[in-house]
């Protein structure tokens, strides 16, 4: 229950702050990217290859001082389909694009046992789902649609 809890609670967040914004959205094929992300209080590291995710990152998850990235994909999806990624911490992860809802990109996210929500996204926004127990603290995926 308290990785729910987590997991709607940064959802929620991302879209108090405005990191899931409006914008135009014209493509029946969409690319999207998954960044998978260790978070945790131990030390204070931050993995140079998040620096574009930085601001966001430190805004959103304020109880954490090390992030690292764990994992990376990338793939494209056309109206109607899915795709299976594994996540770091062992767990299958599909996305499914359920077209377009006016300016938004409709994404189906689901984990085995641990999430299954449909979610509306603006072209070029990075969203953060995050919950998952790992290692010591939390695995943060950020995900990218374009």
């Amino acid at each position: 229950m308290r990785h729910l809890i987590h997991i709607f609670s940064a959802l929620f967040l991302m879209l108090t702050i405005g990191l899931v914004a409006p914008a135009e959205a014209q493509a029946e094929t969409i690319s999207v990217k998954i960044q998978s992300i260790a978070a945790s209080s131990s030390g204070e590291n931050f993995d140079s290859k998040l620096e574009p995710l930085r601001s966001k990152l430190q805004k959103a998850f304020r109880g954490y001082s090390n992030f690292k990235l764990v994992g990376d994909s990338k793939f494209q999806l056309k109206d109607g389909q899915k795709e299976t990624t594994n996540l770091p911490d062992g767990s299958v992860m599909t996305v499914t694009f359920h077209g377009l809802a006016g300016k938004f990109i409709k994404l189906g996210l689901g984990i085995a046992g641990k999430l299954n929500t449909t979610l509306r996204a603006s072209p070029g926004s990075t969203f953060f789902q995050a919950g998952l127990e790992y290692q010591d603290g939390i695995l943060i995926l950020a995900i990218t649609v374009d």
